[in-house]
């Protein structure tokens, strides 16, 4: 087996780079609540509209087997820190079905997932035959079974993205935090890996809520989880998984 050689650019910024051909394009996967808007509306803002891809699939989606990369894309993922991620998916839990909607967020984590077809995605509305049904590609892609809590869910999507290293000539693991507290620095080691070059004018910041131009971003403040909620948590953690996007085993736990 051939040793990756992966590179620490900078904290919360993991890459392998491997294809013959230069990178042209970068495709973007992660979880809901996750930063992927953020981390997309940078790139374009700073690498150009051609930088980004969705040729190789939705990015909240696991990616199918019979998807081939080209050796010309970057495969990247983004990760957030998993109580933060928790918070706001419980506040925003998109695609959901009605009965988790309800939830306190104790139950919430301890629900199996639940996602169905409904009028927040792709023009979808009460007409479309597909309306309310679920959504079989959001179970686990091994077992084809609900996964049996959101945390359960991040962890094998996590890994399965991860280890798209087995597919890809170019895979690069990203930290949200990264993004949100240095996103010069991120689109900066973006360029170094990649060969693409930035924008003429310089860095474009990303200040409004994900990028609208309309609302100013501001860090949402969510409080702590639970003793009983953090363990929970943190049983259904893989602590391998959550390093891969530079998750350090104290921010994991708290």
């Amino acid at each position: 087996m051939i040793a990756l050689e992966w590179r620490l650019p900078m904290p919360g910024l993991r890459t392998l780079i491997r294809g013959a051909e230069p990178i042209r394009h970068i495709q973007v996967y992660g979880m809901r609540c996750s930063g992927t808007h953020a981390i997309i509306k940078l790139i374009e803002a700073n690498l150009g509209r051609d930088a980004f891809t969705e040729s190789y699939g939705f990015k909240h989606w696991s990616v199918p087997p019979q998807i081939l990369f080209r050796p010309d894309v970057l495969v990247l993922v983004i990760a957030r820190d998993p109580a933060i991620w928790l918070r706001s998916l419980h506040k925003q839990p998109w695609h959901v079905h009605e009965s988790l909607r309800a939830l306190s967020f104790a139950e919430f984590i301890r629900t199996p997932w639940h996602s169905v077809w409904d009028d927040q995605f792709w023009g979808v509305d009460e007409t479309h035959p597909m309306f309310g049904t679920e959504m079989m590609h959001e179970r686990d892609l091994d077992t084809g079974e609900r996964f049996p809590d959101p945390v359960t869910m991040r962890t094998r999507t996590l890994a399965h993205w991860a280890g798209l290293h087995r597919r890809a000539h170019n895979l690069a693991l990203l930290d949200y935090e990264s993004v949100r507290t240095r996103p010069q620095a991120v689109i900066e080691a973006l360029c170094d890996a990649t060969g693409l070059a930035g924008t003429p004018g310089g860095f474009v910041p990303l200040d409004t809520y994900k990028g609208h131009g309309i609302k100013p971003f501001v860090p949402a403040a969510y409080p702590a989880l639970s003793e009983e909620d953090r363990d929970h948590v943190a049983a259904r953690l893989d602590p391998a998984v959550e390093a891969l996007f530079g998750m350090a085993e104290a921010r994991v736990s708290a």
